[in-house]
């Protein structure tokens, strides 16, 4: 699942979002039946929720700041 945070985490850095976002508007979850992570609620004011494709644009952004935080 980090994967997916850092994904989300560069798109609403890209939007002028921060990570706050996260608080209460964002809530990220593991498909139980192994179809992976995925965003089960968003709830960002002004910012419509990525598609897979927005995210998956933002792999190397997402591989950088997860591998900077390590």
């Amino acid at each position: 699942m980090e994967n997916l945070y850092y994904k989300v985490k560069s798109y609403l850095e890209a939007n002028g979002k921060t990570e706050s976002e996260f608080d209460d508007n964002i809530l990220l979850q593991n498909d139980s039946d192994g179809n992976g992570d995925y965003i089960k609620t968003w709830n960002v004011s002004g910012l419509a929720q990525p598609t897979d494709e927005q995210l998956n644009a933002l792999e190397s952004e997402a591989t950088t700041l997860e591998s900077n935080n390590q």
